[in-house]
């Protein structure tokens, strides 16, 4: 759907009444906390993939039948001696591992890198869009407010 349509079936916010104004309110922000808590689970992932590209780089360095702690559980490890340091298993999802060298390792974790921050940019415009329009409700109820204490404050001149 184009813009222009979009902006045809939009309601003009001064057609909408103060509860209505607050009903979109708070679903504006119960979305945008939503999203950005996905944002957060985006920089998460990030931050592990480029851990596991700094494990990799030394993991290239290590030599070969180097003892080392296997983790099993984040406070559980069992001893492990490393045969092939150039040689890992990468996640591909949903229970693939695929056998790759450290540089192929590395490439991947690059391209998740590249889909992440793509991901997060366009996840940040919208958040950005949704408080902008926020902004807008904000605004438009304040002039209502501001309206209803005119009126208010007029009645009661009236009554004087």
């Amino acid at each position: 759907m184009s813009q222009q349509q979009e902006e045809q079936k939009a309601i003009p916010l001064d057609k909408l009444t103060p509860q209505q104004l607050l009903q979109i309110k708070k679903q504006l922000e119960e979305e945008v906390q939503q999203l950005t808590q996905s944002l957060s689970q985006f920089r998460i992932a990030n931050s592990k993939y480029e851990e596991s590209k700094i494990i990799l780089k030394k993991l290239d360095q290590t030599p070969k039948n180097n003892d080392l702690l296997v983790p099993i559980t984040a406070s559980l490890y069992v001893p492990g001696r490393l045969i092939n340091p150039q040689s890992v298993m990468i996640d591909y999802g949903t229970g693939y591992f695929v056998e790759r060298n450290t540089e192929q390792g590395s490439q991947f974790c690059d391209r998740k890198l590249q889909l992440l921050k793509e991901s997060q940019d366009k996840l940040s415009n919208i958040i950005n869009q949704k408080k902008q329009f926020m902004d807008k409700l904000n605004i438009e109820l304040q002039k209502r407010v501001l309206q209803v204490q005119q009126i208010q404050q007029q009645q009661q001149q009236q009554k004087k």
